[in-house]
């Protein structure tokens, strides 16, 4: 037999069983519509990226099309021009601005590249990468890369790579100026992961191996947004004089 106490937390749980459905119904609902979101903001920075790499193409496509053209247009009437100066001061000016345009022209392929580089519109992934080190290596910092890739992925997941790689050296190259950058990339098939990995000497290190920086710049936050667009673990290290960074995430490939 239940005593008047029992009766009473029984009528207690009853009157507030109703109330407890509705929370959990409502926190279940309330969790849908939050992931739901997270996908939508998601997709929608996507979206923006994906703008962002059409129009690096259409300027590069522009530059190289438009103002190429132009230029040697220019250049050779400026040979023209040059053939028949007869005076030596006239002739040595004309030399000189057509030699000035050469190297302005080539500052522009450059540019082009750099910008929005052919191996991405081909695909070719290995090729794109060991170019982006060789020309982003100067006298005070080498970029050494080693890849390996047997397979061809998603191109919307190479262009964040590659423009997350292209983010990392220019701060590395900028702020820590080490002699030499290391570099690999390569497919784990049994995971269906890829791991980027990078290190460099370094000798002054904040907590837990992470480097000291100040106020965070443009460039760790584009860091930040292309590694949370590609689910990306991010594992860090320090020994032996070396600072580590072990970049892991899924690719999908071209179907």
């Amino acid at each position: 037999m239940l005593n008047s106490g029992d009766l009473l937390l029984v009528e207690i749980f009853f009157l507030l069983l109703p109330g407890i459905l509705i929370l959990a119904a409502f926190l279940l609902i309330a969790y849908f519509y939050v992931r739901r979101f997270n996908r939508v903001v998601r997709r929608y920075k996507i979206h923006k990226l994906e703008e962002v790499e059409n129009e690096r193409k259409r300027i590069a496509n522009d530059l190289h099309d438009f103002v190429a053209s132009k230029l040697l247009k220019i250049k050779s009437e400026l040979h023209d021009s040059l053939d028949n100066a007869r005076e030596p001061l006239v002739h040595n000016h004309i030399a000189q601005g057509i030699s000035d345009l050469n190297r302005f022209h080539d500052d522009l392929r450059y540019l082009v590249e750099y910008i929005y580089p052919k191996e991405l519109m081909s695909g070719n992934v290995k090729e794109g990468f060991l170019r982006l080190a060789a020309e982003m290596s100067t006298s005070a910092t080498e970029i050494i890369m080693d890849i390996e890739f047997e397979n061809q992925h998603a191109q919307q997941s190479m262009h964040q790579l590659y423009r997350l790689m292209q983010e990392k050296i220019s701060n590395i190259a900028a702020h820590v100026k080490p002699p030499k950058i290391f570099i690999s990339l390569f497919e784990n098939t049994d995971d269906n992961e890829v791991l980027l990995s990078i290190s460099y000497p370094i000798e002054h290190t904040g907590k837990n191996g992470t480097l000291k920086s100040g106020r965070e710049g443009r460039g760790i936050s584009t860091i930040r947004e292309r590694l949370n667009l590609l689910k990306a673990r991010v594992q860090t290290e320090y020994a032996d004089g070396f600072y580590k960074e072990n970049i892991t995430f899924p690719i999908q490939q071209n179907k």
